[in-house]
């Protein structure tokens, strides 16, 4: 197991090689892929640490084997979409109203979030609005990353509390910490390419992967409590008072603790599912799905507002329920991961094709997005960002990750559109305001002559 630990990491770093070569990239395939280890390798490694302890350890191992297996593909994919593409020529930078923009994307994000909630009652138009908002993401990224390169502290620490807006009041009204901390790695992904040197990005992600961790722990240690205040309609007081008890309580990270490596086990462990599931096909206890969950993600992007009826849903229970024959807690998220869909479907085949082609498209958009930013065609930039934040769903379903690119297009189309009628309605003002200027001028050089 450790062996594929190893060969996970090293298809990580590089990645990390590979995107910050000609660093024409947003980071998004780095997001992806430390996501996607982050929900696999904690738990193999608690099995490792806690080998006296844990069980199903052959399992996790199998679950570990696709999970190399896959991140290998997903670089494969990566490499082949920036080597297919031309970006290679270094776009010409247009002067594009850069300061605004980030600002456009942070409060527009958070007006579809926070100020149209009730639109998330409507069919097929709650999907775009809930991936249209994730355009905050894009704002908060690029300005901690100027920020940064300019190592203006004042900047960075304003970006830094814009950037913890989100996790902070998802774990206060939703009680969760994973949709908060998905934002936190997308936004971070940028600064791990436009880092100079890579031995500080290597220590910084060392250091990022440390602490995620020791505040994983410790919110694992307390989420019933928290969600008990949360679930149960609790005043926000109380909220915060259980949030506070668990930084009260902080303790650091320990891989000797048992009950730190039982939670690693317990949550960050998605080998258990495909190595169980994998099991089972092998036993001949379950088939292959042959292509219906595939099928399903197919259909999903037919608008329910177009086919009310339409079987397909979002969630992935029910397959894990089926293909681990394990009986699922109605009220805890079980995420069939894209490892297990993909080896569920086509076994070894599925897992290599399915993260190559997984790859090629982050790649492909995350490339074409840099290059939309350099170039300073901020609304295109808007159409590849927001489709390849969706494809980010590591611990999704097939279905999530079609219909949510999908959403997200539409999405991104309204935010292109509503930027470039902000910078007409910006010029036009400039222009009015210029003209009594303009007309004095012209005055004075007839008198002149």
């Amino acid at each position: 197991m450790t062996f594929l630990i190893f060969i996970c990491l090293a298809a990580f770093l590089l990645l990390l090689w590979l995107l910050r070569r000609d660093r024409v990239s947003l980071g998004l395939p780095i997001a992806y892929l430390y996501s996607l280890l982050l929900i696999h390798v904690p738990g193999a490694f608690a099995h490792i640490a806690g080998r006296d302890f844990l069980l199903h350890s052959d399992l996790i191992e199998i679950g570990m084997r696709f999970t190399a297996l896959g991140s290998i593909c997903f670089v494969a994919g990566v490499w082949w979409a920036r080597f297919r593409s031309s970006f290679v020529v270094m776009p010409i930078r247009r002067e594009a109203d850069r300061d605004h923009f980030w600002w456009f994307c942070l409060f527009g994000g958070w007006s579809l979030i926070y100020g149209l909630s009730p639109l998330y009652q409507i069919p097929s138009l709650s999907a775009a609005v809930g991936k249209g908002g994730a355009i905050w993401m894009l704002g908060v990224m690029l300005g901690l990353r100027a920020a940064c390169q300019r190592r203006d502290l004042k900047r960075i620490a304003i970006w830094l509390g814009a950037l913890l807006v989100y996790p902070v009041l998802m774990l206060l009204l939703g009680g969760f910490l994973s949709y908060g901390s998905a934002a936190i790695i997308i936004v971070c992904s940028a600064l791990t390419i436009s880092t100079r040197s890579f031995g500080r990005v290597v220590v910084g992600i060392t250091l990022f992967v440390f602490l995620s961790l020791s505040i994983f722990v410790n919110y694992f240690g307390h989420r019933n409590d928290i969600r008990e205040q949360v679930w149960g309609g609790a005043p926000l007081a109380a909220r915060v008072d259980s949030v506070i008890d668990t930084v009260r309580d902080f303790k650091w990270l320990d891989l000797t603790n048992e009950r730190h490596l039982i939670a690693f086990d317990q949550r960050l462990n998605q080998n258990y599912f495909v190595g169980l599931a994998a099991l089972r096909i092998q036993q001949g206890q379950v088939d292959y799905l042959k292509g219906e969950s595939i099928w399903e993600g197919a259909l999903s992007l037919v608008p329910r507002v177009l086919w009310p009826e339409k079987p397909v849903v979002a969630g992935s229970p029910k397959i894990v329920a089926k293909m681990t024959g394990l009986r699922l807690s109605p009220t805890t998220s079980f995420g069939v991961g894209n490892v297990m869909e993909f080896q569920i479907n086509f076994g070894i085949p599925g897992v290599v094709i399915g993260f190559f082609v997984l790859g090629w498209f982050i790649g492909t958009l995350d490339a074409k997005a840099a290059v939309a930013e350099r170039r300073g065609d901020l609304g295109r930039l808007i159409l590849f960002f927001l489709p390849c934040v969706a494809l980010i769903q590591p611990n999704g379903s097939i279905v999530e990750i079609t219909a949510g690119p999908a959403a997200a297009l539409v999405a991104a189309y309204g935010w292109k559109w509503t930027w470039n009628q902000w910078v007409a309605h910006r010029a036009s003002l400039r222009n009015r305001h210029s003209h009594p200027h303009d007309a004095v001028l012209k005055a004075s050089q007839l008198k002149i002559d």
